[in-house]
């Protein structure tokens, strides 16, 4: 290219940057808000699963009507899509940090040239690695925990109505059910580290 040619190429590319990242910054905000309108959405959900089953539990004991088979299969259509939902949630989380690491290394190219002196003192984020996908830290970490907390429920009531009220076989069930999709959200996320972006959300680049 001759010189006045890449100047031109210059200035669109840094005007392409710039909407970029401004694009980006909505995008992030988006996904941010996505994740607690699906924890939102699961609670109020998964308060009405549950009040339906119990209130089925309870009606057939005092009718003398066996409603237990009903709330059995609204309980397990609940966990079917509380998975569902705790899955959106957690591959959320990666696009989430996709669209951050993009944005850190649209600053770190600019604040590299230290644009009028500014030197970042401040240390605001320039690192293209960060933030990694799963930090137990992150209110969205914890979203998730809550999520995985509501879904074990749902599998904890139908272990209850089959052991005819065994609290121990209850609990038991609805923390390793809880522990069991935590942990395999938290690997998932784990396995994304060290993959570029479109490799670690379609996984392939």
């Amino acid at each position: 290219m001759k010189n006045g040619e890449t100047t031109k190429f210059d200035a669109e590319a840094t005007k392409f940057l710039e909407r970029d990242f401004n694009q980006c910054f909505i995008q992030l905000r988006h996904y941010d808000s996505q994740i607690w309108n699906i924890c939102r959405f699961v609670f109020i959900a998964h308060i009405a699963i549950l009040g339906a089953a119990i209130s089925m539990y309870r009606y057939s004991v005092d009718k003398s009507l066996d409603l237990t088979p009903a709330a059995m299969f609204v309980l397990g259509a609940g966990f079917v899509l509380g998975l569902l939902i705790y899955c959106l949630a957690i591959r959320t989380r990666v696009y989430y940090v996709v669209v951050c690491r993009y944005i850190n290394e649209h600053r770190k190219l600019f604040l590299e040239a230290k644009p009028l002196g500014f030197e970042n003192i401040s240390g605001m984020y320039v690192n293209p690695a960060m933030p990694p996908y799963f930090n137990w830290r992150s209110w969205q970490s914890w979203l998730c925990y809550l999520i995985a907390s509501l879904n074990a429920l749902m599998p904890a009531l139908l272990v209850f109505y089959f052991s005819d009220g065994d609290w121990s076989w209850t609990v038991t069930i609805g923390i390793v059910t809880a522990l069991l999709q935590s942990g395999i959200g938290i690997a998932y996320l784990k396995f994304r580290e060290g993959k570029g972006g479109s490799q670690a959300v379609f996984g392939k680049e």
